[in-house]
């Protein structure tokens, strides 16, 4: 029942709304309950913060939002799960803010495509696309120090063509490439997707791959020379057309047996 001046407003513990139609009126408890729905307002706290910032003691949030002790706990722990709080007990304790580093959201990422059986040939093909767009975008920047670390890994990938490369090689050079590559890109999304992939399984697909195959290690090696020229040169359409052209050339190496494998069951 309302008051004077309109309806009562409904605590975040009790998560419930109200729906009405000219013939029914129903309670609906709202999606996730009261922890999810004071983990969101948490949550937006959080992210307006510094990086380590108090938010408070126990009892200073009890009161801030309205919660029971049990409902508050709980939210905290949705939180640590994100890695957007951390809980110090004793004296001086309370909650802190904190920003989950890229590492722990690739790996939750990497662990849910593990479930889903996902094969080499996803992560291939996926893969192909991140990089294409990767070449593109690092081919238009303008970032000075980047651009110099691009050309210092070119002069490495030139220093080595008298000798013997192998898969290891690859595996190496493919991540300074693409750590690089990403810095250029300034996509923060695109770079989210590439450490998913290869924290994945893109790795162990590489060294599948090239593994006891000098001649695919070599060919790749003057391949990706060839795109940082064109990623060097500031052409995105011949960086693109040279990605595109390595990538054709890799999934064709994939036999059909070991593209269809799943990366779990390698484990």
């Amino acid at each position: 029942m309302g008051g004077p001046h309109g309806p009562k407003p409904v605590p975040v513990n009790q998560a419930i709304v109200t729906t009405q139609t000219a013939k029914t009126r129903e309670t609906v408890p709202l999606r996730g309950g009261a922890p999810a729905q004071a983990a969101r307002r948490m949550r937006d706290e959080i992210l307006a913060l510094p990086d380590g910032a108090p938010l408070g003691s126990e009892e200073e949030l009890l009161a801030r939002y309205g919660l029971s002790r049990p409902t508050l706990r709980q939210t905290a722990r949705i939180l640590e799960q994100e890695q957007l709080l951390v809980v110090r007990r004793g004296n001086g304790g309370g909650y802190y803010g904190r920003r989950p580093d890229i590492g722990a959201v690739t790996q939750a990422a990497a662990l849910y495509l593990r479930l889903r059986q996902t094969t080499v040939r996803d992560v291939l093909d996926a893969f192909q696309l991140v990089n294409v767009e990767a070449a593109r975008l690092a081919a238009c920047t303008d970032l000075a120090g980047a651009r110099g670390d691009l050309a210092e890994f070119r002069q490495h990938l030139a220093d080595t063509l008298d000798v013997t490369y192998l898969a290891a090689d690859v595996v190496r050079d493919e991540v300074a490439l693409y750590a690089i590559l990403m810095r250029m890109a300034g996509n923060p999304a695109l770079e989210l997707f590439h450490r998913t992939l290869f924290e994945f399984g893109q790795r162990d697909a590489n060294l599948r791959v090239f593994q006891g195959h000098p001649d695919r290690c070599a060919h790749w090696r003057t391949g990706r020379l060839r795109m940082v020229d064109a990623i060097l040169a500031r052409d995105p359409e011949m960086a693109v057309l040279l990605a595109r052209r390595q990538n054709r050339l890799i999934l064709d190496w994939v036999s059909p047996e070991v593209e269809r494998e799943s990366i779990a069951a390698r484990d």
